[in-house]
């Protein structure tokens, strides 16, 4: 169940990723990015991976 809602979590926050990138340009992608990947594998750390 967890995987799933971590799937979801992470289609939603693409999501919202693209279009802040449509609306406020490419330079906010870098560091949105960064955070998931940092957000996401504390995320996954935490789980016990």
């Amino acid at each position: 169940m967890d995987s799933v809602l971590y799937a979801f979590l992470w289609f939603a926050i693409t999501l919202i990723t693209v279009t802040t990138m449509k609306f406020a340009g490419g330079w906010v992608l870098l560091p949105v990015v960064l955070v998931i990947i940092l957000a996401f594998i504390a995320g996954k750390m935490r789980e016990g991976w």
